[in-house]
This record gives C-alpha cells, structure tokens and sequence, in this order.
C-alpha cells in the first residue's frame, strides 16, 4: 500500500512543468526564463491591447523589432474580414498579422505552421493568453534560424483578433496565398496561467500524428479523451479556422487557475515560468519532431486511441481496435473466473454481495460526492466556475467519495476473490461499452482491464491464490492510476466546479475498487 501510493504521489508530481532551464542554458534547448525575458521586452506594462487598441500596434511593433533582430524578415499582413451581418449591415474588422519564415533547403515541401495570436481581451494583459507564446515562438525561431536551412519551411504566425472572433486567422486562412503552402499547423494557447502543457486538439485522422508526437515529445501531457472532450464544446481557436480548411494539427495550452484567464490578474507576475518552459519544450520538440520526418500528408484515415503514461511516453492503437481489445480481456477474465468458480465453488449469495458491494461502492460515491459539491456551491453567495478555494471545493467531494467506499465495503463483507473477478469484469464491460460510444476514453478502462485479465489467468492457476490476490490488487490500481490520476488533477481546472465533482467522484470510486480486496482482509482482521 505504501509503494502504491507513493507511486500515486509520483504521477501526480509528473504532471507539473518541469525545471525552468536558465537564461545560460544551452542556446540549443528551449529557455524559459529567456522566453520570460522577451515577454517582458514585447509586454512592459501588462495593460490590455484589444484587436484594434493603440496597445496593441505598439506590442506589434515590439514583436517586429524581436523578430528583426533574431535575424528574421517579418511581414505585416492586413486583412479585412467580416464580422457578420447585423441590423445596421455588415461589421468589418482590420486584422494585422504577422507572418516569417524560416530558412530551408526544400521551399516546396508542406510547411509546417507556428501559430499564435497577439492580441488580448479588454479585461486583461493577456500575458499567458497568449503573450506566453509570442514570447515561445520567438525564442524557438531563435534556435531554429541558428540550424537553418532546415528540412522544409516552418512559418510563424501571429494573428491578430482572435480574441475578437478569430478574425486574423480567418483573414489568413482566406486570403494569403501562403496558406496553400501550409502542411500541418502547430497552435500555442492558454486557459489560464499554470500547469502542464497539454496537447488537448488534433484535427481527425490523427492517427500518425500523435505516432509523432510519441517520438518527438521527452513530457508529452495528452489523451484521446481530451481530444474527445474538446470536440463536443463549444470553445473554438485559430487552429479551429485552419481545421475547417482541412488543414491538419494540433493545439497545446496550459490550464492551471483558470481563475486568472481573462481578467486583470492574466499579468506577469501570475505568469507561471514552468508552464512556459513546458510548451516551448513541446512545441519545440515537436517542430523537431516534424522536421526530422519525410511527410507530404499528416492527416490519417483513422484517429488515434491513446494516453501518455506518467508523462513519460505515449501508448497508443487505431481506432476501431479497442472493441477488439475489450472483447478479448471480458473473455479472458470470465473464462478464468468459471475455472476458479468450478475449484473454489463460491455460493450464488457470495457473488450478489460482491456485485452489491461494487455497485454501492459506485452510486453512493458518485451520488454523494455530487450532493456534497452541490451543497457547497448553494453555500456560495456568489457562484463561479473557479472559485479560489477550489480545491477545498472538490476535495470535500473526493473525502464523501472515500468514505463512502469505506463505509460499504466495512458493512458488506464480500469475498475478496469473487470481488476481484467481478470488479475485471466490470471494467472489461465498460471499455467494451466504451469502445462503442466513447472510444477516446476507452483506455481509462482498458488499461486497470487488461492487467486485472492477466493477474485473473495467474490467479485461476496459482497454488497459493491469497497471495498472488494481493499482488494482482495492487497491480490492477497502479493500473487505474495511470489512466486516471492526470484526469483528477486536470478536470477541475478544465470543468470547474459545476461539471466535475460527479466525475471526481467516479474517478475516485475507480481508484477505490481495486482496493476492496485488501480493504476486506484488513476490516477483518480488526474486528
């Protein structure tokens, strides 16, 4: 229990921005505190600058002097572009982008496209949203002009107005003519001012771009399931204007206080360095990645299902493989849970109580966890999505969840054998349902199912099955960790504290189940 949980605190450690290297850091390697350094040359005052502001032609003309001066030839392109039609007729917008390109010996291969957006909302600065990544592409076209010619062209971009409706990418994506030259689009974003960068957009048949970026990223923070999420809100970015163009991509933001997004405290100060270090490492990386790699189309005819395993490496299939995969573990695990039936003859009482105990375990978690949530929030005078004590928000949820758990499995005394098959049955059922309905979360149950199948082979077969059963618990929830702990540590900052705490709450049960077992021996020894 204890390497279990410190395994558990382990990933939860991985999912933070790595060290910021230092402005004497090698001049190959991305640099956060220089990207810092340029953010505060391109946004000395953290004032607002609004599609349009004097503000922002003065941030302009600061990102144009930072680019000349690393050796680029930027250029200013205008673009009128509508805004749609009201009762007072059509509204126009003037988007000035900005656009560079990269020396390389292939000038007529795919290129590959750096986007960001300079402009900010009124409310705030817009240092992480999206100052942080002017500053990052700056700094990364550093170290690529210091390689060039490079294998093929790579572009920045940096749009005007996205803020205002995406009207710099839509004036790109319309009319200039170099976007007939662009191969696959790399987007920086932020929906807050800390954490990880995850990559948490693709464009569809992504299947051999996250091959890519399985080779390219060193600390890759990305799933299926974001993707997946992502696709059903309503929220949209530049890469968004350049998809419906059938361009390929993919979109990475840092997420952490969220609180601050859009509002006066997006400054410097709140500026986390980690999270600029971690999406330069990542974008860099995988600018690498694409130009090490001879490629005219990135789309595939397929999506990917996959997640990155404690931030270390990703683990991925085709789609359309997971039903394959899901129906292979249940028949596994039945087929060993009849053979240890037929030696150890459990009565049918025996597995009522267990599926019982599961079944509790999941519905009273789920339920209480969402009534305390609930509760809290009606406390609130003043609801929000974020508030600042967040954290005390859902770990009051996570705590009813647990105890809960604890509660059922001390008053239900189940068979800790029996409720260890049902329980691989149970999530071999659903990532069987879930590869038929929501096959980007798939993993999240394939993965604790697919170890629960072999320990369950073991353990048909194991002379001594008490032992070997402790083993194959812990195993199953270190499984379970890796697929569930990056969601508790990302979806309340994602979901905030409306949406999330019945998941929570769920993904803490998910943890718990695998438990059970070991939690059954120990309450019988007390008492």
């Amino acid at each position: 229990m204890i390497l279990l949980l410190s395994f558990n605190a382990y990933l939860w450690t991985r999912y933070d921005p790595p060290p910021v290297l230092g402005s004497e850091g090698p001049k190959d390697v991305f640099s956060g505190e220089r990207a810092f350094e340029r953010l505060k040359t391109i946004l000395p005052q953290s004032s607002p600058h609004p599609l349009g502001s004097p503000a922002n032609e003065r941030l302009r003309s600061r990102i144009l002097k930072e680019l000349k001066g690393i050796g680029l030839d930027p250029v200013e392109n205008d673009h009128w572009v509508s805004q749609g039609r009201g009762s007072k007729g059509t509204s126009l917008s003037l988007a000035r982008n900005l656009l560079a390109e990269l020396p390389s010996s292939n000038p007529d291969l795919p290129a590959i496209l750096l986007s960001c957006h300079y402009d900010s909302v009124w409310a705030g600065p817009g240092a992480s949203d999206d100052a942080a990544a002017v500053a990052s592409l700056i700094e990364i076209a550093s170290i690529l002009i210091k390689e060039a010619p490079l294998a093929r062209p790579v572009l920045l971009l940096f749009t005007d107005g996205e803020e205002a409706g995406l009207v710099g990418a839509r004036g790109f994506a319309r009319f200039n003519e170099l976007a007939a030259r662009v191969g696959i689009v790399i987007n920086l974003e932020a929906r807050g001012s800390s954490g990880g960068s995850l990559m948490f957009e693709t464009s569809e048949g992504n299947s051999w771009i996250v091959g890519q970026m399985a080779q390219g990223l060193e600390r890759p923070m990305s799933s299926s399931a974001y993707v997946s999420i992502y696709r059903t809100m309503p929220n949209s970015s530049d890469l968004t204007v350049f998809m419906k163009r059938g361009l390929s991509g993919l979109n990475f933001a840092f997420i952490g206080n969220p609180k601050h997004y859009h509002t006066p405290l997006d400054n410097l100060e709140n500026l986390d360095r980690g999270s600029l270090q971690h999406q330069g490492d990542q974008v860099l990386s995988m600018t690498r990645q694409l130009l090490s790699t001879e490629w005219t189309d990135p789309s595939s005819s397929k999506d990917a299902v996959y997640t990155d395993l404690g931030a270390r490496f990703i683990l991925s299939w085709p789609a359309g493989r997971s039903g394959w995969f899901s129906g292979a573990i249940l028949l596994s695990i039945v087929l060993s849970f009849l053979f240890s039936g037929r030696t150890s003859r459990w009565p049918t009482q025996e597995l009522l109580r267990g599926g019982i105990c599961w079944a509790l375990i999941v519905l009273l978690g789920v339920t209480l966890g969402w009534l305390s949530a609930s509760f809290l929030q009606h406390l609130d005078s003043t609801p929000t999505l974020w508030p600042d004590r967040i954290h005390f928000d859902f770990l009051v949820p996570v705590l009813v969840t647990a105890i809960s758990a604890l509660a059922t499995v001390a008053i239900i005394r189940t068979d800790p054998t029996v409720f260890y098959f049902l329980h691989g049955i149970a999530l071999a059922l659903g990532s069987l349902i879930l590869s038929f309905t929501a096959e980007g979360f798939s993993y999240v149950f394939i993965l604790p199912a697919f170890t629960a199948s072999l320990a369950s082979f073991l353990l048909s077969f194991s002379p001594r099955p008490t032992a070997l059963l402790h083993t194959a618990c812990l195993l199953v929830a270190a499984a379970t960790s890796l697929a569930v702990i990056p969601f508790i540590k990302f979806l309340p900052t994602a979901l905030g504290v409306f949406a999330a705490p019945p998941l929570m709450s769920f993904l803490v049960a998910l943890l718990i189940l695998p438990l059970v077992p070991l939690l059954t021996v120990l309450s019988r020894r007390i008492t």
